[in-house]
């Protein structure tokens, strides 16, 4: 629900300053900046998502992604009408919603739509299990989206980072009894409910 009300906020608050026609310019350019700030951090947390790896935390990446998108809705607010491609973009953020919108209210649109906005604007649940100071087996269930929630290995690294391996339990199941214990310094083994795995880890 985090996501949901952040966004929210900053579209109301940047639909009340498109109304009131508002103008800050110490603001805007204040929200230029942090916009630019999460921009970078979004990015790096995409390059960083495709080699398996991210930011220590379970929702850190969502924060990145929520606060760029929220900064982009209320530079909108505060930016007079232009032709120009900066405005065009902003636009982008503001209109999401409508786009949102459109899609649940044409029928052959609305399971992919529904479908995506859960995908984007629901948080997902974390469990994080500790194996070691370095290793922890995670769980992510996504809503509706996913029957049996993803098991994955963390790996603590370096000082900001973690890595991540995802599947490492299959077939997948619900959790209801959990025994995890390393073997020597090369694997680990994970016992869920009856399945037993062994994961080598380097």
């Amino acid at each position: 629900m985090i996501t949901i009300t952040i966004l929210t906020l900053c579209f109301l608050a940047a639909l009340s300053c498109k109304i009131k026609k508002a103008k800050a310019p110490e603001l805007q350019a204040l929200l230029w900046y942090l916009h630019l700030i999460f921009g970078c951090f979004a990015l790096l947390c995409v390059l960083l998502m495709l080699n398996d790896y991210g930011f220590k935390g379970t929702q850190t990446e969502r924060v990145f992604f929520t606060l760029y998108a929220g900064t982009g809705m209320l530079i909108y607010g505060l930016t007079k009408p232009d032709n120009d491609a900066r405005y065009a973009y902003l636009t982008g953020f503001f209109g999401f919603p409508f786009v949102l919108l459109l899609g649940l209210l044409l029928p052959p649109l609305r399971t992919l739509t529904l479908v995506a906005a859960i995908t984007l604007l629901s948080d997902s649940e974390f469990h994080r299990y500790n194996i070691d100071d370095d290793y922890a087996l995670q769980t992510k269930s996504t809503g509706i989206l996913s029957t049996y929630p993803v098991y994955s290995l963390v790996e603590d690294k370096y000082l900001f980072f973690e890595k991540i391996v995802p599947d490492v339990v299959k077939p997948k199941a619900a959790l209801q009894s959990l025994k995890m214990a390393k073997r020597g310094k090369d694997s680990v083994r994970i016992q869920v409910n009856s399945i037993d795995t062994v994961i080598a880890i380097y």
